[in-house]
């Protein structure tokens, strides 16, 4: 494969991925671009879609690329008790999902509601969920970064209203765009400012639900907590809102089926005296503890090109 084809696929998942998570807040492109690609993504079956994952994926796992350095990374670190072909295996697989979740977000942000509800497979945790619910006092949602994300925004507003917090990108226009498409069922979306943060006390207070992706790095205001036995800088916002609130904290992540045959959501009740605890770093290891659990059932369908370790302890040498 010569060095251009090379440049080519990295660039092209580089745009698609980034249009995902963090990085697309950094594309110097135009905003009626970037929906035009989302646009025709949402045109293509899923099953299609996942096809051309599977090649995709297969190239980023055979040509160098810093997506597929950062998982190499990810899981030597995570996972030291693999022999090096287990973990290979898995780098492979989680590539390929990672793939699939990008294809995925023409569907997500343009399929109707009704169509997307389609795509919902059943439930584990659905009883718990739903008694936590009813009983007044607000539900913290916790989503990592697992499966398809965007699908648990319009799976949960058919239960109960939520308030989820977001990184606003830089670009007023794409912003706009993502609040739309993330507010059509109902869902409210609010920026990681302090208004936001009062917007999700204000939605617990009246038992609703607060959305929050627990596994990003919170800059400036997070601790250090081990995640998968690596010191990972992790937020406090959760221990904060369930200590002031009393509210039920859950983690939800939805499991992606083959061939674009929809989602199983997984939900699942976490310790509210762990996560509440007064000291920062047994909270926020609680924290952690919940999202590794989650990470273990589909390891291949978590995020592991984002460089959750990033952030050193004072002393330690960079990690990537």
């Amino acid at each position: 494969m010569t060095t251009v084809l090379r440049l080519l696929f990295e660039i092209l998942f580089s745009l698609l991925h980034g249009l995902v998570i963090y990085v697309v807040r950094e594309i110097n492109m135009k905003t009626k671009f970037i929906i035009a690609v989302l646009r025709l993504l949402s045109w293509i079956p899923l099953p299609i879609l996942h096809g051309l994952a599977i090649i995709i994926g297969y190239f980023l796992y055979w040509l160098p690329n810093t997506l597929k350095r950062t998982a190499t990374i990810n899981l030597s670190l995570c996972f030291p008790e693999m022999s090096l072909k287990e973990r290979q295996i898995l780098l492979r697989k989680s590539l390929i999902e990672s793939v699939k979740t990008a294809l995925e977000m023409g569907a997500m942000w343009f399929w109707s509601v009704e169509r997307l509800n389609k795509l919902d497979k059943g439930v584990v945790g659905f009883e718990r969920w739903q008694t936590l619910c009813k009983q007044g006092k607000g539900v913290i949602a916790l989503t990592p970064h697992i499966g398809q994300w965007e699908f648990l925004g319009i799976f949960s507003q058919q239960y109960i209203a939520m308030t989820s917090l977001y990184r606003p990108p830089k670009m007023a226009d794409l912003d706009a765009f993502l609040v739309k498409v993330r507010n059509r069922s109902g869902n409210t979306l609010v920026p990681t400012t302090s208004s936001g943060v009062r917007a999700l006390y204000t939605s617990l207070k009246k038992g609703y639900m607060a959305g929050i992706l627990p596994d990003q790095d919170p800059g400036s205001s997070g601790v250090f907590a081990p995640f998968f036995g690596i010191e990972a800088n992790t937020m406090t916002l959760i221990t904060k809102l369930a200590q002031r609130t009393h509210a039920a904290v859950i983690i939800a992540y939805a499991e992606r089926l083959p061939w674009g045959r929809g989602f199983v959501t997984h939900i699942y009740e976490i310790d509210s005296k762990e996560i509440t605890d007064p000291d920062p770093i047994v909270a926020t290891t609680a924290l952690n503890k919940a999202i590794e659990r989650c990470v273990r059932e589909k390891p291949e369908q978590y995020q592991w090109v984002y460089k959750r370790f990033k952030k050193r302890p004072k002393g330690e040498k960079k990690v990537y």
